[in-house]
C-alpha cells in the first residue's frame, strides 16, 4: 500500500509540477529569511558557543518539514473525510485501518524529509557549513521519527474534530508548539524552568534532543530514540481504531 501511495504522490507532483516546485523553492528562502535572519540579529550565538546561523540549521530543517507534512495528512483525514472522498474508497479495501494510517503517515513523512534534505542541501550552500556523512544519517533517522510523531497527532486531531474552525485553531497551536516549544529556534534555557522542565519532556522534542546531544558528545541516546518508536507503533494502532470508529459513525 505505501509503494501504491507514494507513486500516487509522484503522479500528484506530476501533475502540478510548476506550483510544486514554485513551493518547495519559495519556501526555504521564506523560513530562512523571515526567522534564520531576524534571529541570528538578536541572538548571535547558542549557549554552547556555536553561531547561531550554524546552530539553527537542523532546526530550520526540521520546521520545513513539519510544514509540508501538514497538507497531506490534513487532506487526507480530515478534508476527504468531511466530503467523504477518497479516504472513504480506500478504507473500504482489505486492508486493516491500521495499516491505512501507517501507509499514509509513511509516505507524508518521506514526502517531507525529502523536501526538507533539499532544504539542507540549499542552506549549506548559502551558510558554507560542512555535514558529514554520519552527522547526516543520524539527522535522517531523528528527522524520521520526529515527523511520524508529528504525523500522529496531525492524523489524532484530523480524526476527533470534525468542525473547520476548531481544527484551524487545533492546527494553529500545534504549529505554535513546533515553531517555539522544540528547541527549533529558541533554547529550553530561555524559558521559565517549568515550562523548560514540560517542553525538554514532550514526545516531540526529543528526537531533535537527541540529534543535538549526538552532535555535542557523540552519544546515542538509543533507550529514548526505541521509546518513541514504541509510541509511535501504538499511535498508529490507536489511530486506526478512531478511524474505524470515525467510519461507523
Amino acid at each position: 500500500m505505501i509503494t501504491a501511495l507514494i507513486k500516487r504522490r509522484l503522479w500528484l507532483w506530476k501533475n502540478r509540477l510548476i506550483p510544486s516546485m514554485t513551493f518547495f523553492l519559495l519556501l526555504p528562502i521564506l523560513v530562512f529569511s523571515m526567522i534564520g535572519v531576524p534571529l541570528k540579529n538578536i541572538i548571535q550565538y547558542s549557549l554552547s558557543g556555536i553561531p547561531f546561523s550554524i546552530w539553527v540549521l537542523p532546526g530550520l530543517i526540521f520546521i520545513i518539514s513539519s510544514i509540508c507534512l501538514y497538507a497531506p495528512l490534513y487532506r487526507e483525514f480530515f478534508d476527504f473525510r468531511i466530503h467523504r472522498k477518497v479516504l472513504v474508497n480506500i478504507v473500504l479495501t482489505p486492508h486493516s485501518k491500521s495499516k491505512v494510517i501507517f501507509s499514509n503517515l509513511v509516505t507524508a513523512s518521506l514526502e517531507s524529509m525529502m523536501i526538507g534534505i533539499l532544504s539542507l542541501f540549499f542552506y549549506i550552500l548559502i551558510i558554507s557549513v560542512s555535514f558529514s556523512l554520519i552527522h547526516f544519517i543520524f539527522l535522517l533517522v531523528c528527522l524520521m521519527i520526529y515527523l511520524m510523531l508529528l504525523g500522529n497527532l496531525l492524523i489524532s486531531l484530523s480524526l476527533l474534530i470534525d468542525n473547520l474552525t476548531i481544527m484551524t485553531l487545533a492546527m494553529f497551536m500545534v504549529f505554535v508548539v513546533v515553531l517555539f516549544g522544540n528547541g527549533f529556534l529558541i533554547e529550553f534555557e530561555f524559558f521559565p524552568l517549568v515550562v523548560e522542565s514540560i517542553l525538554e519532556y514532550q514526545p516531540l522534542s526529543l528526537p531533535f534532543q537527541s540529534y543535538q546531544m549526538f552532535i555535542a558528545t557523540g552519544a546515542l541516546n538509543w533507550l529514548t530514540l526505541g521509546s518513541l518508536i514504541l509510541v509511535i507503533y501504538f499511535w498508529v494502532i490507536l489511530n486506526g481504531y478512531i478511524l474505524k470508529q470515525k467510519l461507523k459513525q
